[in-house]
This record gives C-alpha cells, structure tokens and sequence, in this order.
C-alpha cells in the first residue's frame, strides 16, 4: 500500500517532465532554427523528431496511469 501511494506522488512528475519535453521537441520540429539556437544546437530537427516519436507511447502510458491510479488506490483503500 504504501508503495502504491509513493508511485502515485511521483506518476505526476514524471507526466509533467514527459509533457515538457514532448512540447519542447514538438517546438524544435516546427521552429528548429530558434530551438536549436536556445539549445546551442543541441537539440536539432532530426534529434527532436526521433525523440518525439519515442515520448508517444511512455506519455500515454503515464497519462493512463495518472487517470486511473487514484481510483484503483481507493478501492484498494476500501478494502
């Protein structure tokens, strides 16, 4: 039970570090000359594109989780 508490404390932060950077390489697909001057060219069409395609299904699964966890700790709860 109280690991189950502790991944719901850390499932949110996970989401909003997997939406930060699903938004940023969005952006460094769309205005590539401005994310790769922000980034020192680090962070370029290609590397955002591979990485945005790769964040798909890990920010599904967490957004999943971060919906139904709370339901699923209160009927453990109950019980």
């Amino acid at each position: 039970m109280g690991g189950l508490v502790l991944v719901k404390k850390i499932i949110p932060w996970v989401l909003l570090a997997v939406m930060a950077l699903y938004i940023l390489t969005g952006f460094g697909i769309t205005q590539f000359r401005t994310v790769e001057a922000i980034t020192f060219g680090l962070l370029t069409k290609n590397l955002s594109f591979k990485i945005h395609n790769a964040l798909t299904i890990p920010f599904a699964v967490l957004l999943a989780a971060h919906i139904v966890l709370p339901y699923v700790v209160k009927k453990i709860r109950k019980t």
